[in-house]
């Protein structure tokens, strides 16, 4: 029943988005300035206040910190080679891959795995995924920015200073510096005083209903029978719902011999695609309107994995 009333909050805000949209209240242009609000300023403020607080076994957490460094490093190897076999046109194949790649594990896991396993869930899927954040400020906006710029991207050509420029703050981003400094902060045991934790964790939570009003104003703009006529989609939902969750289980669990842990890991990277593919590809219409689709088809789809998982998890 928690995770359908969790399922429900996110599907209402995405119709909100979609009605508000058909009433011209929440347009295109509107659209693409909150998403780069939430991507780039409101999200490191989530980064931050996950962590604030925390307490655990520092070496049992390094181990889950590793483990999902490891994960984050076999996902994109996994992804290149499934998206030049679904022969993804070139100007997505970046995009296709954050698909593949990055699940919705604070949105939407955050409130799952914390209703089955307390708020020291939400700790450690914090470490776990704290490469997703890294990872995706740096690698996942990079493909997505290079499906966009595929046209006008000479590799022989060598940047100028002002593009260098603009590749290191790609790379070198606010989401890729709360995530750093997060990790100092745990990590170096930093206490951070009441007004900075209370008002990071203030700002951050209003990226969940946010994110999913953006993404259902992006869907308003298409058809939405082009939900279910995309072949593609079909088999990367089954892929991040049902096949990238039975990998991370065995192979989390051969290297953390905490049950519980590896039942919240493998719960969390089986959540939907992120709701950050689509606000991170929204400026750009084609790859913010094939990964709003996908978005929302897996959301619907894991209203039905997600508690099969639990019951087979016995979570």
């Amino acid at each position: 029943m928690v995770i359908a009333v969790t399922m429900c909050k996110l599907l209402a805000a995405l119709l909100l988005g979609y009605y508000l949209n058909k009433r011209g209240i929440l347009d295109e242009g509107t659209s693409k300035r909150l998403s780069t609000m939430i991507v780039n300023y409101v999200l490191p403020f989530l980064i931050i206040s996950s962590v604030a607080g925390i307490e655990g076994n520092q070496g049992e957490v390094l181990v889950l910190f590793l483990a999902g460094l490891l994960c984050y490093c076999i996902f994109p190897l996994i992804a290149w080679v499934l998206v030049r076999f679904l022969r993804v046109p070139v100007t997505l194949r970046g995009t296709y891959m954050c698909m593949l790649i990055f699940s919705n594990n604070s949105f939407m896991g955050y409130p799952v795995v914390s209703a089955l396993f307390g708020n020291q869930a939400i700790f450690y899927t914090t470490i776990f995924h704290m490469a997703f954040n890294l990872m995706f400020f740096s690698l996942g906006m990079i493909l997505i920015r290079r499906d966009a710029q595929v046209d006008e991207y000479k590799p022989d050509r060598p940047l100028r200073p002002r593009e260098r420029l603009a590749v290191v703050r790609q790379v070198a981003n606010n989401g890729v510096i709360a995530s750093i400094l997060a990790l100092v902060i745990y990590f170096c045991r930093i206490p951070l005083p009441g007004i900075v934790s209370e008002t990071c964790s203030f700002i951050g939570n209003v990226c969940m209903p946010l994110s999913m009003m953006v993404i259902g104003c992006s869907i308003a703009g298409y058809p939405l029978r082009e939900l279910f006529t995309e072949k593609r989609v079909y088999f990367v939902a089954a892929f991040r719902l049902i096949l990238l969750p039975l990998l991370t289980y065995f192979g989390v669990g051969l290297l953390i011999p905490n049950n519980e842990i590896v039942k919240i890991a493998t719960i969390t990277v089986g959540m939907p695609i992120a709701s950050l593919v689509a606000m991170g590809s929204a400026p750009f219409r084609e790859q913010g309107k094939a990964a709003s689709i996908a978005v929302v088809f897996s959301t619907l789809c894991s209203m039905a994995t997600i508690p099969v998982m639990c019951m087979l998890l016995g979570a």
